[in-house]
């Protein structure tokens, strides 16, 4: 019942509430009248029977001493008019009936030698009381009254009654469907207009007020929580608006520096290849053509020069593909990863390397993602181990995944030299690195590349390394959908 009674309309539980307690109300007052009326009446019904018997007995004390059966039947045939009586016995000083009114059920007179209970017993009224004669006892009177005519009017009392407690109840229906709208009037339209603004969103809205209760002052507030919201909800109008330019203007500016972006790394492939390959060409003419009239320290900056002509052009090289993989698209595709470690690691191998090798890639590996980037990626991350590795006795590359959770969490291992882990911070930043170029070759831009490939692709990538016993390299890429 409570668990339905919270469902129900506001004004179906005002209704409810006004109507269970009036009727509760009406109940126990009628309770209460019923109890009070049948406690009166049979006062009333034992007071009169006293007096009944008073009569008899101060009319049959002189026909007791003289014995006069005839005027003792006479007295008590008189008892025959009175409905209530049902039996009536007169007995003489030793307790011998002298003359008796039988019960309609022929029951004797009882004998009142003993002890008789009196009152109300079962469903009748017994009273006995001594016949008195210049008080002296000449006798008894035992009268007995049945309890219809109680019953009866206490019955007609109880139909009275609920009549009267209905038609209350009802005049109390009636007028409660008229007041609980007084409560549940503003409640509804308070609840209307929240529904209305909830819906169209119109902060314009306000809800009636009447009076100055606390319904009233619900009213007040609702309307000034509604003004609050209409003020903050201009406001972020406003700012979603300035924002809106912002970012335009800022898109604009994007714009602009993409273009010049893309100007910039055209002149990077044009105008500065130019001049290195002019610088490259006639360093390789000077050797051929005029080596043999430098001394050792003229072949020895002829050589530098050449070689750092070749460095540029690697960093060139570096700088296009990084700015590439920053502008250009993704385009979502499923990769065999796999099948693309595969090839790069067979052109690796095509290099011409002198250390045994030993490549282990883990079958079946897909990723979601540009396929052309993530070839990038991967190429930057087995040329690392490559060349980190070359200096063991049996170069070791290991290739691995597993999902967690979104993502693919891919491992590539090897047993090269190497790094310090306090210096992790510097491994995925362009043109820091972590050995001298004595140690190893390289621009600095390839973990870089990787970095910005792997977090377009919303993955990440992290090292663990130990100096002398190879590197491992973790990217976590997410998951397809048709790959879960």
């Amino acid at each position: 019942m409570m668990e339905r009674f919270r469902y129900w309309r506001l004004k179906t539980k005002l209704l409810f509430l006004t109507l269970f307690t009036s009727a509760l109300g009406i109940s126990l007052v009628c309770i209460s009248l019923i109890f009070v009326e049948n406690q009166n009446y049979r006062k009333q019904l034992e007071s009169e029977l006293h007096v009944i018997a008073g009569i008899l007995a101060e009319q049959s004390a002189a026909a007791l001493v003289f014995e006069d059966n005839e005027q003792l039947a006479s007295i008590i045939a008189s008892l025959r008019r009175i409905e209530t009586i049902r039996q009536a016995c007169i007995y003489n000083q030793q307790g011998t009936v002298m003359s008796s009114l039988e019960s309609t059920d022929r029951h004797p007179c009882p004998d009142v030698r003993q002890r008789l209970d009196e009152g109300f017993v079962g469903d009748a009224y017994r009273l006995v009381m001594p016949v008195t004669l210049d008080n002296e006892t000449v006798g008894r009177l035992f009268l007995t009254s049945h309890l219809d005519v109680l019953r009866g009017h206490i019955r007609t009392f109880v139909l009275v009654t609920i009549a009267v407690g209905m038609i209350i109840l009802v005049a109390l229906v009636f007028l409660a469907l008229r007041l609980q709208r007084i409560v549940s009037g503003p409640i509804l339209t308070l609840s209307a207009t929240a529904e209305r603004i909830a819906r169209n969103h119109d902060y314009t809205l306000r809800a009636p007020v009447s009076g100055t209760d606390e319904l009233g002052r619900l009213g007040d507030s609702f309307n000034e929580m509604i003004g609050t919201i209409e003020q903050q909800n201009l406001r972020i109008l406003e700012s979603r608006d300035s924002l809106e330019r912002t970012v335009d203007a800022r898109t604009l500016e994007l714009s602009m520096a993409n273009r010049e972006l893309e100007a910039f790394s055209y002149s990077v492939s044009h105008d500065l290849r130019q001049p290195l390959r002019a610088i490259e060409g006639f360093g390789q003419a000077l050797e051929e053509d005029c080596g043999d009239q430098l001394n050792d320290a003229g072949r020895d900056y002829l050589r530098r020069i050449r070689s750092a002509s070749v460095r540029m052009a690697s960093l060139i090289d570096g700088l296009l593909v990084l700015s590439r993989v920053s502008r250009q698209p993704i385009e979502n595709e499923t990769a065999d990863l796999s099948e693309l470690l595969r090839e790069i690691t067979d052109e690796l191998g095509d290099i011409g390397d002198t250390v045994p090798s030993e490549v282990y890639i883990q079958p079946g590996m897909q990723v979601n993602g540009d396929s052309r980037m993530l070839r990038v990626a991967f190429q930057n991350l087995l040329e690392n181990a490559w060349k980190y590795s070359s200096r063991t006795d049996m170069r070791r590359i290991d290739v691995s995944a597993n999902t967690e959770g979104d993502f693919i969490v891919i491992k590539v291992r090897d047993n090269g030299v190497g790094f310090d882990m306090r210096y992790i911070d510097k491994l995925f930043v362009a043109f820091n690195r972590l050995h001298t170029p004595a140690e190893f070759g390289g621009t600095g831009i390839g973990l870089a590349t990787v970095y910005r490939v792997i977090r377009r692709h919303h993955g990440d990538i992290s090292a663990t390394s130990e100096v002398g016993k190879g590197a491992c390299f973790i990217v976590k890429l997410p998951v397809s959908r048709n790959q879960r």
